[in-house]
């Protein structure tokens, strides 16, 4: 299994094209996984249109974009849209990609919706190449924190896919002191690695072994902390 966590949706940017070319190849199916969103912004198949719609959607271009930078076609790129999707026909596309791509938004709302369709097995269990931005990157995480911000009230833990046991990661790092106290306080309380990623960087993981990309970095766990 391959994973790529990122902060944006800018893999196809120079910083990491030359590694992932080799990687995200030209034929694979792609599944995007739009299921990070607040309800009350995406309430209805209506709402799903407007932000998703391959002719007018206004978040359309932005997530296809970087997949036709590898020479993937639209007809390969299929969606999950849960206002349509029968849970057996979401569990079905999952099977049938290559490729599985969760947007940015609510981690814990993403988590709560993949509860909700059933598909927490199928994606634990999927064997090829999971891409996340953002919430996307975090939700692949077995423990992971969320840092305050004007969502989140306050530091906390959820439980995301049962995948990526060996470190979490800090989202859109910009060296913000709050960032920095999350970053160490997750070492300090689960005693393992943080990889703080900025809105130019990635973490490319490949059978479990972690590569930085871009401006990334990993922040190790002090030895008298165990």
């Amino acid at each position: 299994m391959i994973n790529l966590l990122l902060s944006l949706n800018n893999f196809d940017e120079n910083w990491c094209y030359s590694i992932l070319k080799d990687i995200i190849k030209k034929d694979y199916n792609v599944l995007i996984v739009p299921l990070s969103y607040n309800d009350n912004w995406l309430k209805d198949e209506n709402d799903w249109n407007k932000a998703f719609n391959n002719e007018y959607g206004t978040h359309y271009k932005e997530i296809v974009s970087p997949f036709l930078s590898y020479g993937i076609c639209e007809n390969n790129i299929k969606w999950i849209n849960q206002f349509v999707d029968s849970i057996d026909l979401m569990k079905e596309k999952i099977r049938n990609s290559d490729i599985l791509f969760f947007t940015g938004g609510y981690p814990d709302k993403m988590m709560a919706k993949f509860q909700k369709y059933d598909l927490i097995h199928e994606l634990e269990n999927f064997n090829g190449i999971m891409i996340g931005t953002s919430a996307g990157a975090m939700v692949q995480i077995s423990e992971f924190h969320i840092t305050k911000d004007s969502d989140y009230k306050r530091y906390s833990y959820y439980i995301g896919l049962n995948i990526i046991k060996d470190f979490d990661v800090e989202v859109h790092f910009e060296n913000k002191e709050i960032q920095n106290i999350s970053i160490l306080r997750c070492i300090k309380e689960k005693k393992k690695p943080v990889y703080s990623i900025t809105n130019n960087g990635a973490v490319l993981v490949i059978d479990g072994k972690a590569y930085t990309l871009g401006d990334a970095k990993k922040w190790d766990v002090p030895q008298h902390y165990y």
